[in-house]
């Protein structure tokens, strides 16, 4: 009888917390990407694409394979932890990467393959 209970009142505040109003970014005070619990989630053109920001260091730039090498930290945007990675790229990318720059890079994740689609410096 204590069981079900317990399981009840646990699923009466389970449905009950899923109804509760969102805060607005100008409600709480703070940037959108605090305010919201999704500021974490991929953002994506279309369901088959994750996109993500993440920072490193570019450790090889490989122009005849259209590639950048880059150790970087998690990248939640897309679910990854900090590795070493190769990443394709496009010719303006390759162009404006050096090897041992620290930099701050967008990355989308279509069908397993990772493109860098912009970098900036750190």
């Amino acid at each position: 009888m204590k069981y079900a209970l317990i399981l009840g009142a646990g699923m009466a505040l389970g449905l009950a917390a899923c109804n509760q109003p969102q805060e607005t970014p100008a409600a709480t005070g703070k940037p959108a990407a605090e305010a919201s619990d999704t500021a974490a989630m991929p953002m994506t053109a279309d369901a088959g694409v994750q996109i993500g920001t993440g920072t490193g260091v570019i450790t090889a730039v490989d122009p005849d394979a259209g590639t950048v090498t880059v150790e970087h930290g998690p990248i939640p945007g897309v679910g990854w932890p900090a590795m070493t990675m190769r990443f394709t790229a496009s010719p303006a990318v390759l162009e404006a990467a050096s090897t041992g720059e620290r930099i701050e890079f967008d990355v989308s994740v279509r069908d397993g393959v990772n493109e860098i689609t912009a970098i900036r410096p750190e």
